[in-house]
């Protein structure tokens, strides 16, 4: 498919929506839609980063070629950029696309009137500051929290509940900035996942460690568990795919879902009941436990979450175990 983009009168492709130049956000999303080959007409744009597919520049009010799609470069959802008020309507309208669709219900009602925020203002920045580094960030802020808690003061375990939530929040711009401006890598993929479950696992021990006694041993033995569980769905997803992409796992009952849209039906009660279990949703509880002086409920609540997640990871392997056995031996 050739696709052929048009620019308005205002120029409004040449603006920045995001961090990337209107047209090159549209030459992205057409890529993506599957054009192999796009026509601007307009004068030249310098773009700094390789296009995923050849752009070739033609004199404006040149025809489209034959059988192209035609498209407006300088209308970017929906929005058709003139000046200033336009160019920042639409940017916001693009960022607020950038949430998961298959986003966990904290992220979905409270966390995304923060991080949504956050991914714009870091969007206005350079390009050198990238996802990773607020990933970066994030691990740090969760690394902090579970170092109050061991510190011990009921002060200390409310502030530390408080920054994870922030980490949880910065779990959401890092993947929105990614999309935003089209950062994704490899990389990415695996320190975003990994960071979840280290700052997670830290927390949970860390309250455990504070509680001391018994809720000691059920703090390290729930992150032991979680840590478990984790690891045989890394191997399962990288084994298949290549990626770290947790998106990809699925449950012997799930084979049958190709995207993880169709795993997180909303319409399916399944994916409410897994939403208790989605990281959004137990971290803003630990956070609420913490501020009340309640660590016991975060490692109750952790050691809960490992034992059903590892109870169902091992029924999995058997299942899965059992499938292969009878598909050899027909």
């Amino acid at each position: 498919m050739i696709a052929f983009l048009e620019a308005g009168p205002a120029d409004g492709h040449r603006m920045v929506i995001g961090g990337v130049t209107a047209l090159e956000r549209r030459i992205r999303e057409l890529a993506k839609a599957g054009a192999e080959r796009i026509v601007v007409a307009a004068p030249p744009v310098e773009i700094a980063r390789p296009m995923p597919v050849p752009v070739e520049f033609v004199a404006p009010g040149t025809p489209a070629p034959a059988g192209a799609r035609r498209e407006r470069a300088d209308v970017v959802a929906g929005i058709e950029i003139v000046d200033a008020a336009t160019r920042k309507q639409a940017e916001w309208a693009v960022i607020r696309r950038m949430n998961k669709s298959f986003e966990g219900p904290v992220d979905a009602l409270i966390n995304w009137r923060f991080s949504m925020r956050i991914t714009r203002a870091l969007a206005r920045g350079p390009m050198s500051v990238t996802p990773n580094h607020v990933t970066l960030l994030a691990i740090a802020v969760g690394i902090t929290a579970a170092a109050l808690v061991l510190r011990g003061s009921r002060l200390d375990v409310a502030i530390g509940g408080v920054l994870l939530e922030f980490n949880s929040i910065l779990d959401s711009v890092d993947g929105e900035l990614a999309r935003l401006r089209f950062q994704y890598s490899k990389l990415g993929q695996w320190l975003d996942n990994l960071s979840d479950d280290i700052v997670d696992n830290l927390f949970i021990a860390a309250c455990g460690l504070h509680l001391g006694g018994i809720w000691a041993w059920l703090g390290v033995a729930a992150a032991a568990g979680r840590v478990l569980t984790s690891l045989i769905i890394y191997v399962d997803v990288y084994r298949r795919t290549g990626t770290g992409d947790v998106f990809a796992f699925r449950y012997w009952f799930e084979t049958d879902k190709a995207t993880p849209d169709a795993v997180y039906d909303p319409k399916s009660p399944l994916t409410w009941l897994r939403s208790m279990g989605r990281r959004d949703t137990f971290v803003f509880v630990w956070m609420l436990a913490c501020v009340a002086g309640l660590p016991h409920w975060v490692v109750g609540h952790g050691l809960a979450i490992a034992t059903v997640n590892l109870a169902i990871i091992l029924v999995h392997l058997v299942i899965m175990a059992s499938r292969g056995r009878s598909s050899r031996s027909r």
